[in-house]
Parts: C-alpha cells; sequence; structure tokens
C-alpha cells in the first residue's frame, strides 16, 4: 500500500547498516563513557525477571522531576527520548496548515515533524555570526503562527538566548496566543533555564533530555515540562508505557545520586577547557559555544578531516548547508582523556595535510 503522499518526499537520514560501535563518537551530541561503572552496576543489580515483567511505573521518576524543577508531578510528561515529546506536542496541538515559527539552522527533528503533520514552515535565519536576530524573530510571531520553536543552546550552532530575552519571546507569543517551545536539551552546559517560567506562561513548553550529559541516549528518555492543561493533552496522544521502565530505573537513580550530574558538568567543562585552550595555542579558528560540542574552522578542509579521522576511528560531524557553518566541523565534547586523544590526531591529520601542500607546491614550481 501506498503510503501518505505528503510523506513522500520527507528526507529521514538512514543509519542502517552503519555500525559506530568502537569508534570514539564526537558527531552526535552523545556523552562518550560518561557514567561511572559502579553506578551502572548499582541501578542494573535492581533489574531482574520480576522487574521486566511489569509495566513501568513512572510516578517516581515524574515526582522528582518535578521536585527538581520546583513544578509538581501534573507539569510533568515522560517520553522516550525528547524526540517522542515533540511528536507528542504536534500530535496533540499541532493541526494540518497550521503555520509552525522555527530557526535556520534548528534540530532535525522540527522541520521533518513540520512536513510529517502538513505544517507550513516560517523561518529566521541566525546570522553569519551565529546570533539569533531577536527582534526579527519577535517580529514574526504573530497571530498567524500557531507554534514557535527555540532550541537553547541550538544545535549545531552552539548560540545561547540570555533568559530575559528567551522570557520576552513567551510574552510576545502569549499576547498572540501563540504555544512556544524551549527545547532545553543543552541546558546543563550552560546552566539557562526557563522552566520555572512553566508555572507563569501557559504557553509555554519546556523540553529536556537524558541523552547529553546524563549519557543514556540509547536508553531514549527525556521530558516536557508544561502547564496542566497542557501536559493533559500531550497524555492524550503518549502511546501507554512507551517509556521502558529499564530508562525510568536509571533515569531516578542518576536524579537520586547526590553530585553525580555536578561531577559530569565539570568532567564535561575540563574537557572542553583543554581542547579550545590547545585549539587557541595551535591558532586554530573555533567557537566554543554554549552547548556540548566546539566549532572547529577548517576552510575548505573540513571534508577531509572529517574523513581522515573516520580512518582513525573518530567520528565528527560537518558538512553543514548553512553558509555560516559550511567551513566548520563539529566535535562534541567529552572528558580530558577523549578530548587529548581527538586533538593529538586532528593536530596530526591537519600537520599531514600542511605536509602535502608543501610538496605539491613544490613539485608544482619545479
Amino acid at each position: 500500500m501506498p503510503i501518505k503522499s505528503h510523506l513522500k518526499d520527507l528526507y529521514r537520514v538512514q543509519h542502517i547498516g552503519v555500525s559506530r560501535k568502537g569508534m570514539l563518537r564526537l558527531d552526535m551530541n552523545e556523552a562518550n563513557a560518561a557514567l561511572p561503572d559502579n553506578f551502572i552496576a548499582s541501578v542494573l543489580s535492581h533489574i531482574d525477571s520480576d522487574y521486566l515483567s511489569m509495566y513501568p511505573e513512572y510516578e517516581a521518576l515524574q515526582e522528582k522531576i518535578a521536585l527538581s524543577n520546583g513544578l509538581k508531578s501534573e507539569n510533568i510528561c515522560l517520553s522516550n527520548g525528547s524526540d517522542a515529546a515533540i511528536k507528542y506536542i504536534f500530535d496533540a496541538l499541532v493541526s494540518p496548515g497550521d503555520t509552525v515559527l522555527l530557526t535556520e539552522p534548528t534540530f532535525a527533528m522540527y522541520p521533518v515533524y513540520c512536513k510529517m503533520f502538513g505544517a507550513t514552515i516560517v523561518t529566521v535565519d541566525y546570522a553569519m555570526d551565529l546570533s539569533l536576530p531577536l527582534e526579527t524573530y519577535l517580529e514574526s510571531i504573530t497571530g498567524a503562527i500557531k507554534l514557535a520553536v527555540i532550541v537553547n543552546p541550538n544545535n549545531p550552532t552552539g548560540t545561547l538566548i540570555q533568559k530575559d530575552d528567551i522570557v520576552r519571546i513567551i510574552k510576545k507569543a502569549q499576547a498572540c496566543g501563540v504555544l512556544v517551545i524551549i527545547d532545553e536539551a543543552y541546558f546543563h552546559f550552560c546552566g539557562e533555564t526557563v522552566i520555572d517560567k512553566t508555572l507563569e506562561y501557559d504557553n509555554l513548553i519546556v523540553l529536556r533530555t537524558f541523552s547529553k550529559l546524563c549519557a543514556m541516549a540509547s536508553l531514549r528518555i527525556g521530558y516536557a515540562a508544561a502547564s496542566a492543561g497542557i501536559i493533559e493533552g500531550l497524555r492524550k496522544v503518549k502511546p501507554t508505557y512507551d517509556v521502558n521502565g529499564v530508562a525510568v530505573l536509571f533515569a531516578l537513580k542518576l536524579l537520586n545520586t547526590h553530585g553525580l550530574i555536578d561531577s559530569l558538568v565539570r568532567e564535561f567543562m575540563e574537557g572542553k577547557a583543554f581542547l579550545t585552550d590547545k585549539l587557541a595555542a595551535k591558532g586554530t579558528e573555533y567557537i566554543s559555544g554554549n552547548a556540548n560540542f566546539v566549532l572547529i574552522k577548517c576552510p575548505g578542509e573540513a571534508e577531509h578531516i572529517i574523513s581522515s579521522l573516520a580512518r582513525k576511528n573518530i567520528l565528527v560531524a560537518g558538512g553543514f548547508k548553512q553558509k555560516m557553518l559550511r567551513d566548520y566541523i563539529r566535535v562534541n565534547i567529552a572528558k580530558r582523556d577523549i578530548m587529548e586523544r581527538f586533538f593529538d590526531e586532528f593536530a596530526g591529520v591537519c600537520e599531514n595535510r600542511r605536509r602535502h601542500e608543501i610538496i605539491k607546491c613544490s613539485q608544482d614550481k619545479s
């Protein structure tokens, strides 16, 4: 049977047949080997046949998430990764023909869901310096918009919009009857959040994930925070028990382990400081950003560097279509020892390229 006509031209990246096991994975904003082995062992010790045979229970985790954010359990909707939370929002709140305001670039799943649900997309482009033209974005929020989306910090630019400016967006949207998603997938790396504002503004939805700092990408767990009314709407479209019990157990244990999140943040920031210091000493242009990655400028060399590193079992991102990002590779930050390995290999690739160009230039002259 043919799929729906509007889905025929919907492009989705395929990962079939491509294994990243055993690679140094700095390409998809995951956390590499971040959780301590003793923490993982302690969680697994609670999993037995009785636990696996029972449908998952969510109340304790919802209450813990709510408490840690100054909210109530009724303000939290668990999701199968934050991707699923986005789908809940579109399922419950966006109809075919509605207009969604996005930035360009943004997290790839937002335009995917817009096309999937038949929504019209309006975009505001990030500037060449990777800043968001805030006034332009505010002017774009009108009664014709159903949903406005900001990823903060943004992926793949790493750009952070300050809390006061985010509140300006929420207020303008509320005045126009517009829903707002503030996607805080990377908030651990900058400390900026508006999750507390979900108690004040009934048009605000904040998304979080355990995939980035918390190193649980394979467990697929995240959540939405919003007013009780919005959360009730999301629960109406949410599949029954779609968040698995093992993910719930890991997330609850992590939030109940005093100091673990702070320790993870320190380790990542130490790795980031090491990398940026080394890049600066080498004279390599970079953008540190406010998320869990660094953009490294490789003019005319990005594709070569990506492929050369891949041959050394190191994966980094690149090939961005946006003009302001075209010369950059994106490298996830990780603990210092991982950043040391990356930098040594990156510097070696750059040096080999430089020697090759010198030899080639010498041969051309002769």
